[in-house]
């Protein structure tokens, strides 16, 4: 897209925010201490925020506070500075797309819309802000349909213009350009009144234009196997609650998105997604639909729409063309109102094999080999929701299906569709519940049972008793370490002599953000994090260390995708006769790291960022501290 007016190539960018804070100091909002501890506190933030944006979460600005400030100095700012003040740039964001898009030969703002760093209607609207033009997003529930009656549908479109509202005896049209005279000159005829003209993209126009057009869509459901499915399409229009929610569903899959937030603020309702791992804000709704958009939500997931003091679970199943996907919706109470989370399970995705997984090639053949083949014992994976437990689970199960194995789940609900696989989703049979599901699997002749969760005594029992006949058994639990599950069995008064008996590994894990493998640069890590991971400072003297300084493949975030930390615990004799003798969970422990071939969670993030596939900051975040580490030739050696 190009913006009716080109960006002003003699606005200092760079500037911007040193302009902000003079601006500030001047009217006294700011003294120069707050200036400096703000800038501090900016210096160790993760996510990237402006310096007026930690000011106001600190207390000492409020927002209105600011934009009065800024109003009569918002021309001397460009319009990337305006979004920097906005938080939707970072400072560092603005100075690489400047210079990448010198290099390309683009313009600011086409490089900025193209690569995805800011929406066009948020830039176009920073543009009305400094230039003095009033800005609109153009929703069609918003618009007199009354004034439409004089015009024709076609004529707009053709002109690109859409008569919105009559305000004070004038009419307010949205248009996609500023160079509008004769539309003006042509509509002030047709309706006797002046013509004000407000700026809004192409794209917004366009499909408001397109859902006048025509009625609103119905909702289409349709039952099959039990289960009641929304058909939702791509081209979801953001005309109403319907709309807005089945738009929020298309982007977020194509996203890849695990997990969906809406939650009403004050002002508006907020929408993210949690893409690798992270929360990634997405153009929002008006707080005038927050009501709305959260009961679309509840009557989806069958929720009750007239409770809203009590918080609500549901779940939503979903059709996208060929794609079919299931939801879990979690509705909370708060101040503002009800906001949902849903889980994103897409059930034909491709399953990533044990090699994609990121183990050490030492791990991944002791894991095939000494876990997986033998024909009985428990395999345990563990860690926290999102940990990618049910990723591993089943590419462990895919690899051990062939037509020799009977294998069969009990699922709550199926993640991955797998051919060749008995496979029961027990959150979908009425009547059935999960145990009655793990006592009627016994009686199929199993070779292998993937039970999705241990999650109570009950289940655990069934979990011995079949590797106690003969079956391999592999499940999850939510624990912290590889040590925490053995102690979490003996919390559900699992007897010490059955577990040594039928565990036969637990395997630990964590997902870090992998760094983009285009925009790698060497990098010295900060001692703090060389510190807290205990790694002493001269050892790091012989390994060159990486960081992903951000590009337009990665959104300037110097990651693009996600690997997992793996620490496995395969059982021994002396680990079996400390269970037996119930000794505690630091003796385990102790015990686990004098094995040979045992790394912990920290110790393969360690290996990991010295391989340059993640960083010490990612591993610090995400991987439970350890006091001591080995040599860092040591932790190397399973990936030789």
């Amino acid at each position: 897209m190009l913006l009716p007016l080109p960006s002003d190539p003699n606005a200092p960018d760079t500037l911007d925010p040193i302009r902000i804070q003079q601006i500030l100091l001047d009217r006294g909002l700011l003294t120069a201490d707050n200036v400096r501890r703000a800038e501090r506190i900016q210096s160790r933030l993760e996510h990237p925020k402006p310096l007026t944006q930690v000011a106001v979460d600190l207390g000492w600005l409020a927002t209105a506070d600011i934009e009065e400030a800024l109003r009569e100095h918002r021309r001397e700012l460009s319009v990337e500075g305006i979004l920097i003040t906005r938080g939707v740039l970072s400072l560092d964001q603005v100075r690489q797309a400047r210079t990448d898009a010198a290099a390309a030969g683009h313009r600011i703002d086409a490089y900025l819309i193209q690569t995805g760093a800011v929406m066009d209607h948020d830039y176009l609207a920073a543009w009305c802000e400094k230039h003095g033009r009033a800005f609109d997003d153009v929703d069609p529930a918003l618009i007199d349909r009354a004034l439409l009656k004089p015009v024709s549908l076609k004529y707009l479109a053709r002109n690109m213009a859409l008569p919105l509202r009559m305000r004070d005896g004038r009419l307010e049209v949205a248009v996609d350009r500023i160079e509008h005279e004769q539309v003006v000159a042509e509509l002030g005829r047709i309706y006797h009144c002046p013509v004000d003209l407000v700026l809004s993209t192409t794209g917004r126009i366009e499909r408001a234009l397109a859902s006048l057009s025509r009625d609103p869509d119905t909702v289409v459901h349709d039952y099959e196997g039990g289960l009641q499915y929304h058909d939702i399409s791509d081209a979801a229009e953001m005309e109403n609650a319907t709309g807005m929610v089945d738009q929020i569903f298309v982007n977020a899959i194509a996203q890849g998105a695990s997990d969906i937030h809406v939650e009403p603020l004050a002002t508006r309702v907020r929408v993210r997604y949690r893409v690798d791992g992270s929360l990634v804000e997405v153009p929002g709704v008006p707080r005038q639909y927050a009501a709305a958009l959260i009961s679309r939500l509840k009557i989806l997931a069958q929720a009750d729409i007239a409770e809203r003091r009590v918080h609500q679970d549901g779940r939503i199943n979903l059709r996208l063309g060929a794609e079919e996907v299931d939801m879990r919706a979690s509705f909370y109470v708060t101040v503002h109102g009800e906001s949902a989370v849903l889980r994103v399970l897409r059930r034909d995705r491709n399953l990533v094999g044990l090699e994609e997984l990121g183990m050490a090639p030492m791990i991944l053949r002791a894991f095939t080999e000494d876990v997986l083949d033998p024909p009985s014992g428990i395999v345990l994976v563990t860690g926290p929701t999102g940990s990618g437990k049910t990723t591993t689970l089943y590419a462990s199960v895919d690899r051990m299906n062939d037509s020799t194995k009977k294998i069969i789940t009990c699922e709550d609900p199926v993640e991955y569709v797998i051919d060749g696989i008995s496979q029961c989703s027990v959150s979908n049979r009425p009547g059935i519940n999960f145990v009655d599901s793990l006592k009627a699997i016994v009686r199929q002749d199993p070779d292998v049972i993937l039970i999705g969760e241990i999650r109570d005594r009950e289940s655990a029992e069934m979990a011995v008793h079949s590797a106690l006949t003969g079956h391999k058994v592999l499940s999850t639990l939510h624990t912290e370490d590889s040590v925490g599950a053995l102690v979490r069995l003996i919390d559900m008064d699992i007897e010490g002599f059955l577990i040594a008996s039928t565990v036969t590994a637990v395997i630990a894990q964590r997902l870090v953000r992998r760094q983009c493998p285009h925009c790698r640069a060497d990098d010295t890590p900060k001692p703090e994090e060389v510190r807290a991971l205990a790694i002493p400072r001269e050892d790091l003297a012989g390994y060159p260390m990486v960081r992903g300084r951000g590009c337009p493949r990665c959104l300037h975030t110097g990651f693009r995708g996600r690997v997992g930390l793996y620490e496995m615990l395969m059982m021994t004799d002396a680990l079996r006769d400390a269970i037996l003798q119930k000794r505690p969970s630091h003796e385990l422990r102790r015990i686990a790291l004098e094995t040979a071939n045992f790394v912990s969670l920290q110790e393969d993030g360690i290996a990991k960022s010295l391989r340059g596939e993640t960083t010490f900051k990612e591993v610090l975040e995400n991987a439970p501290r350890v006091k001591q580490i080995r040599p860092l030739a040591q932790l190397l050696e399973p990936y030789a």
